[in-house]
């Protein structure tokens, strides 16, 4: 379905408030409601894992890719995913090939600001909320993600579709002046063109939408981007089991746990040090997805793909 949380006016400023000061919604015509969308499991599956290297539209253009010189194969190749062929396939996906990629300083420059901004979401792991985290992620991606898009900047699938552009959910300034209880309200009852969700949504699964939202920050998308396929999603590496799935647990040393004790034992200044390095170092970015999708969801994948109109 659609998103969830309030789309923006424009790109105008309309306030002679403060910087990063919304002005109240009354100043604006209230739109109609947009229609109601929602993704099917593998396109959300393909967005939320492939879509930073292959691009949303699957054509090899994602983001990720472009920074680290990759060419990602244009996944919209005629005849790529013959339904015979799943088993291989999913064989790849999930245990991958080394990737090496080389970093130049023409194609990717580590900022001081991305530094900070990564470090700061570190800082957070240790006394998040993981299990309700995960259970909003989960509502995000199948009711917000269309219009929001991964990262909650505004640029979902849908996003060009509708008259009023949806909401940047991530900036600093519009989650340092939302409270918890504005969004989960704009969740529960709509707000602008988005339809309300309190009729098909628990109130658990809304506070847990709003725990998810309160993640969204510049440094959760950049550790999401370059960090979690060796770090994980909650700061702990892959498994021994996944290693040995892998045949890499004799030939791979898993990075440290992100824990209250690796905090406690790192200053600031090591962290950025660290960061840099990862930031610029050689490496293979999401060799594998072993441990964080299913054979039958990546199933769910080639199946979203198999409907994308070919091209040449």
């Amino acid at each position: 379905m659609v998103a969830l949380f309030g789309c923006s006016h424009g790109t105008q400023a309309r306030s002679t408030g403060p910087a990063g000061h919304f002005p109240p919604d009354r100043t604006v015509a209230e739109p109609a409601a947009v229609s109601v969308h929602q993704l099917t499991a593998g396109e959300v599956l393909f967005l939320r894992h492939c879509a930073g290297c292959h691009g949303a539209g699957a054509r090899g253009d994602g983001p990720v890719g472009t920074a680290m010189g990759l060419r990602p194969r244009n996944l919209r190749q005629a005849g790529l995913f013959p339904e015979e062929r799943d088993p291989a396939w999913i064989n790849r996906i999930l245990h991958g090939r080394a990737m090496p990629v080389f970093f130049q300083s023409s194609q990717t420059t580590v900022t001081e600001r991305e530094v900070e901004e990564i470090l700061q979401h570190l800082r957070r792991f240790p006394t998040l909320p993981w299990v309700d985290i995960d259970r909003g992620e989960k509502v995000y991606d199948l009711l917000c993600l269309s219009c929001h898009g991964v990262y909650g900047r505004g640029d979902g699938p849908l996003a060009t579709t509708v008259a009023v552009r949806p909401r940047d959910l991530l900036t600093p300034p519009y989650q340092q002046q939302v409270t918890d209880e504005i969004l989960f309200q704009r969740i529960s009852d709509g707000h602008g063109a988005m339809p309300g969700t309190a009729d098909v949504l628990s109130v658990e699964d809304r506070h847990a939408v709003v725990r998810f939202i309160r993640l969204l920050t510049p440094g959760y998308e950049s550790y999401d981007r370059y960090c979690v396929g060796c770090h994980g999603n909650h700061g702990q590496p892959v498994s021994r089991e996944i290693l040995d799935l892998l045949g890499q647990a004799d030939t791979w040393e898993p990075p440290p746990s992100l824990d209250k004790e690796f905090f406690r034992t790192h200053t600031d200044e090591q962290l950025r040090i660290g960061i840099r390095r990862m930031l610029t170092l050689n490496r293979a970015p999401m060799p594998h997805f072993a441990g964080e999708l299913t054979a039958e969801e990546v199933r769910q994948v080639l199946s979203y793909l198999r409907t994308l109109p070919p091209e040449s």
